[in-house]
């Protein structure tokens, strides 16, 4: 690409079934102290009043196209952007969230280091009493196996794909799973796998809102076993690329079977969740030894599985009186 094409941002917005919070997310783009943006606002069949806005939006800021699609979902919606996309640099955010006014300045900044091939913000967490912001701010270049360890042992960076500024070939070369839900995990080591450097800057710059009426905020059984399935194919990725990282990523296999457990104990079951559960549990105690010897498992999730595998009566107790806030780290 010539001239400005190679700064512009593609910045691209799902968009479905959020009246609420759409005005605040696209004005929080516009206002970007980085103008040369190209702002996609992706219709996904939202059957409220979200299509309108979104063309309302497109009326007062040239900068904004918007496309409208039939409902496919986030993944669907994410690749549709994509596809419309012209920019050379691809950033993604959902709709129910916002960004700081430097988000895509910060993030440019950091990619005009020919070696670095992601960029990566930090991330305050936004609930309805309280905003949670990491504890230590500080920028570094990682190698691409620093970042994914640093993933896997949930420390500093978070899965999710938003806080991140991408090259426009790289979102090309790895499509969202459609139809899935945690689509963020299932392409984690696809997307940083593909580049050497990562600049991070952990300064909170991406405000993520833990709305409870979002897909997020309400897993399913569905999207609970997709988080394993997401996982386990992380696995067999890190096993065929990077073998001493697999103590790493078992931390995220053992966290998403306790999370599917968790969430069938709580729930209403069916007779194909009760033969789910009963699948999960098996691979627990099956795995159990490297759950007991993992230092990121902590003393309360060690203790939860001891006693899995002597009664699932009193896990199922343990995870009521816990209300599923067992950490894993």
């Amino acid at each position: 690409m010539n001239g400005v094409s190679e700064d512009l941002i593609s910045v691209i917005v799902p968009v479905y079934k959020v009246e609420k919070y759409l005005d605040r997310c696209v004005e929080s783009i516009v206002g970007q102290t980085y103008e040369n943006l190209e702002i996609i606002l992706v219709d996904d069949g939202s059957p409220d009043s979200c299509g309108a806005m979104c063309d309302a939006w497109a009326q007062r800021d040239s900068r904004i196209k918007v496309v409208h699609k039939k409902n496919g979902g986030l993944s669907d919606a994410r690749n549709a952007g994509v596809e419309a996309s012209t920019g050379a640099w691809i950033g993604f955010i959902d709709s129910d969230d916002y960004i700081a006014p430097d988000m895509y300045e910060r993030l440019h900044d950091l990619v005009k280091d020919p070696d670095v091939g992601i960029a990566i913000c930090g991330v305050a967490d936004v609930y309805s009493d309280h905003t949670e912001e990491p504890p230590v701010v500080q920028t570094s270049i990682m190698t691409s196996k620093e970042v994914l360890s640093d993933i896997f042992l949930n420390k500093t960076l978070m899965v999710g794909v938003p806080p991140r500024l991408y090259p426009a070939w790289l979102m090309r070369e790895v499509t969202s799973p459609v139809g899935k839900t945690h689509e963020d995990a299932f392409i984690v080591v696809d997307l940083f796998s593909r580049v050497e450097r990562v600049a991070v800057d952990t300064t909170p710059r991406y405000f993520y809102c833990h709305n409870e009426e979002t897909i997020t905020s309400s897993p399913s059984t569905r999207g609970l076993s997709d988080n394993v399935d997401a996982w386990e194919r992380n696995r067999r990725l890190v096993e065929q690329l990077y073998p001493n990282l697999i103590d790493d990523v078992m931390f995220r296999c053992y966290w998403a079977h306790f999370d599917v457990l968790d969430g069938l104990m709580l729930s209403n079951r069916s007779a194909d969740d009760e033969a789910r559960m009963n699948a999960v549990i098996a691979w627990l105690k099956d795995h159990r030894a490297g759950v007991y010897a993992h230092p990121h498992v902590s003393s309360k999730r060690k203790l939860a599985l001891r006693a899995l595998c002597l009664n699932k009566g009193l896990y199922r107790m343990l995870a009521k009186l816990q209300n599923r806030s067992i950490k894993y780290n």
